[in-house]
């Protein structure tokens, strides 16, 4: 037992369980957003997350959203004839029906605990990556047919890569506590690109590409895969889905699972593309989109790889410049 499952006070507990038959409560994952717990019985798991309702002003539209598309989800997986109980998200409604619980102003909710998943924060396997390929291009085919206008906006402006450079400029002005002079360098570099960044937001506002439904946060870890086959289950981490281009999820996949180190590495000398897994992870996602993807979602393909790992880096020296 460790002292950190106390953070889990009976009273939520006893909103999804009885708890007298829980045999552990367990800290999971290494995610920096969410609070989450596995919930240990003597037959089965289960995830107790605390929502972060300072990232996400509203968790009930969050869970709008999750409901929606897991049930969509859900339909597509059976009619491929595959198990959702492993391939989708599966919500716990607590003891009133509800897919969310208040206590002392703290937004909890339950999903089922995928035995068979695994995620990996980085690899080198090729095939792991093309499977991690097919998984976010699958999540996109499944959702291909679902109307966009359902979702709720959870972030406002999340990839508007030109709203965020506005945002970038506002705190060079502000420079509250005297940063600007540190980062010259980065400050002209991100500069150097603007006319680059409005290109995915353009083609949504003209109608040159569809609007669709996005996972929003496609990386590596946020797609399981079968311990015993090896091959891709699903996405999970479903918290930031809301509607926009297919290109966010390809780059946003390849911007960390293609990268040669870490996203905190300081030495910047292993920072690099590893092109096999580029190569890999490209094949997977296509053969699963094939039947989808438009010519001009195709075409911008590699603007998509440009301007989220761009859009990350120009959002972490924003941070940085405003006091972390």
């Amino acid at each position: 037992m460790v002292e950190d499952k106390f953070i889990v006070s009976n009273q939520v507990l006893k909103e999804y369980f009885n708890i007298n038959n829980i045999i552990d409560i367990i800290p999971f994952g290494s995610g920096h957003i969410n609070s989450t717990f596995v919930v240990v019985f003597p037959t089965c798991r289960y995830l107790l997350q605390k929502i972060n309702d300072d990232v996400f002003a509203s968790p009930f539209a969050v869970m709008h959203n999750i409901e929606l598309v897991t049930e969509y989800i859900k339909k597509n997986v059976i009619y491929d004839g595959k198990d959702p109980r492993v391939s989708v998200l599966t919500i716990v409604l607590n003891k009133h029906g509800q897919n969310l619980t208040m206590v002392e102003d703290d937004y909890w909710r339950c999903m089922r605990f995928i035995e068979e998943g695994i995620t990996y924060d980085q690899t080198e396997d090729l095939e792991i990556f093309r499977e991690v390929g097919r998984a976010v291009g699958e999540f996109q085919r499944y959702l291909n047919d679902f109307r966009t206008r359902l979702l709720a906006d959870t972030i406002k402006h999340f990839h508007d890569t030109p709203y965020r450079y506005g945002t970038f400029l506002d705190i060079i002005k502000i420079d509250r506590i005297d940063r600007v002079k540190m980062c010259q360098p980065e400050i002209e570099f991100v500069k150097k690109y603007e006319n680059r960044l409005g290109v995915i937001t353009s083609l949504l506002e003209e109608k040159k590409i569809p609007r669709r439904v996005t996972h929003n946060d496609t990386k590596l870890n946020n797609i399981m895969i079968s311990k015993s086959t090896g091959k891709a289950l699903g996405l999970i981490d479903l918290d930031t889905v809301m509607k926009g281009s297919l290109l966010y999820d390809y780059g946003d996949a390849l911007r960390l699972g293609a990268s040669t180190a870490s996203e905190d590495e300081t030495d910047l000398s292993k920072v690099n593309i590893n092109f096999d897994l580029f190569e890999a992870f490209t094949d997977g996602y296509l053969k699963e989109v094939k039947s989808i993807i438009t010519d001009e979602e195709i075409k911008h393909l590699l603007d998509g790889y440009f301007i989220m790992t761009f859009e990350v880096g120009m959002r972490f020296l924003t941070d940085f410049i405003d006091g972390d």
